[in-house]
């Protein structure tokens, strides 16, 4: 029995020490590393699934893969861009180098873009109207029940109609606002390997010359400066409606879920640029506001803002 206990508690002290063995060239890596900023030769998908490298393969990137990830999510980081190494994570069999935040979609983050339309009930008086149709037998009494049931049957399929309307503009501005997100969260890149990293591959060195085709580390290499900030993107606003504040430009005051009259009044009349009317019936318009120095495209659907970019004229 004592054998017994201390051969389990030896295994124990020891299991933590073999992990920590498996991954004795995680620190150089993550020291050298955290914090520095690169530059990114390659658009990166705004997923924390971020790009996969197996170097396991003759072509460690599955072209097709990418392109898919790209199209579902967006762009996070553009070729050219200057990105922040956030965080690396050494593995058994993986290296997750992350850029930016590492990509929107980790825990934590609402990626559901469908908001729930409310379902009107039946009221008790429409259960009352029908309970009462189904107890008479009277002809004439049934015929004004059921026209009675009628109109109220059709005032709440009027209000589920609105709610459903209602759901489908609200899924469309949570839909933006996810887009946003993932434009902001930054992405990364998941080097892989079948079984373990090869010991050759741990170091920060090796790590350099694999992502070499897909990241500039010329400036840590020859240890100047690190590069400069990437230029400022268009403003987008922020999500929600506030309060106006008078002190700010009109065009830094647009909202999602304004109405096309309370941009008109901020802006003036715009421009319409298209219009059309999608599969749910919805109207999508488009305008263009010019306001001094800014140009704001604006898109509408039935009437409230859902998306929006702002740019200089």
């Amino acid at each position: 029995m004592y054998r017994s206990k201390l051969g389990a508690v030896l295994l124990a002290i020891a299991f933590p020490l073999l992990s920590f063995g498996a991954q004795s060239g995680a620190d150089p890596i993550v020291s050298y590393f955290s914090g520095k900023q690169v530059v990114i030769k390659i658009d990166m998908p705004g997923t924390q699934k971020g790009i996969d490298l197996r170097f396991n393969n003759a072509t460690p990137m599955n072209w097709k893969e990418y392109s898919s990830r790209l199209k579902q999510n967006g762009t996070a980081i553009h070729k050219g861009d200057v990105a922040r190494i956030t965080t690396i994570v050494v593995k058994k069999d993986m290296i997750e180098f992350q850029l930016d935040g590492g990509g929107f979609g980790t825990f934590g983050d609402d990626t559901n873009t469908t908001v729930a339309a409310k379902v009107v009930p039946k009221s008790d008086y429409e259960k009352s109207l029908e309970q009462q149709i189904a107890n008479t037998d009277d002809p004439d009494k049934k015929a004004r029940l059921q026209r009675d049931l009628d109109r109220e049957r059709a005032r709440r399929e009027r209000q589920d109609a609105m709610n459903q309307r209602a759901a489908q503009i609200a899924s469309q501005i949570k839909a933006q606002q996810v887009m946003d997100k993932r434009a902001s969260g930054g992405s990364r890149f998941n080097l892989r390997w079948s079984k373990s990293i090869p010991e050759n591959e741990l170091s920060p060195e090796a790590i350099m010359k694999l992502l070499a085709d897909y990241v500039d580390f010329s400036a840590l290499q020859a240890g100047g400066a690190e590069p400069g900030p990437a230029p400022a993107a268009p403003a987008v606003s922020a999500v929600g409606v506030q309060p106006v504040q008078p002190s700010v430009s009109p065009t830094a005051q647009l909202q999602r879920g304004m109405s096309l009259n309370d941009v008109a009044n901020l802006l003036g009349q715009g421009k319409l640029l298209s219009e059309s009317v999608g599969d749910n019936g919805l109207k999508t318009q488009v305008y263009e506001y010019v306001s001094g120095d800014r140009r704001a495209e604006v898109t509408f659907v039935e009437g409230t803002v859902v998306k929006f970019t702002i740019a200089s004229n």
